[in-house]
């Protein structure tokens, strides 16, 4: 058997960086118009570098769609969907089983151009031979 962690990005409108341990494992750059994405990012390297520690995987959203044109006072869209979680496949490659990790997230809401939209941070600890998701920190900037 062979266990993954993996991240799964179904949206993003605007701009989504992921970050683990201060390094950057994707960037979407800037898209406009909320697209349907299936992007998969593999973070099970960058997890077992220092398992003795606490990794921090961040999830940063930017409303980057602030342009010359946009009147004063204009609100911009914004949704982040993304999903963290295990998946233990057999020898042959095959799925055995896929386990989220967290809470998908999934917002979608309106604010102000040209800010950060989003910073979630996660704190995850090696457990008994397994990652696990020990706390969890959100600020979210949007219009009600």
């Amino acid at each position: 058997m062979k266990k993954e962690y993996w991240i799964n990005v179904k949206h993003v409108d605007n701009r989504l960086v992921i970050f683990l341990n201060g390094e950057t494992v994707w960037d979407s750059g800037i898209i406009h118009d909320d697209p349907q994405l299936d992007e998969f990012i593999n973070i099970t390297e960058n997890l077992q570098l220092h398992p003795e520690h606490t990794s921090e995987l961040i999830f940063e959203g930017f409303n980057d769609t602030y342009t010359s044109a946009d009147s004063v006072g204009e609100l911009n869209p914004w949704h982040f969907h993304y999903r963290v979680f295990t998946r233990i496949t057999d020898a042959a490659g095959n799925l055995v089983s896929e386990t989220d990790m967290l809470a998908p997230y999934n917002e979608k809401h309106l604010s102000n151009p040209n800010i950060r939209a989003i910073n979630n941070c996660y704190q995850i600890i090696k457990k008994e031979d397994d990652f696990k998701v020990v706390s969890n920190n959100l600020s979210q900037q949007f219009y009600n």
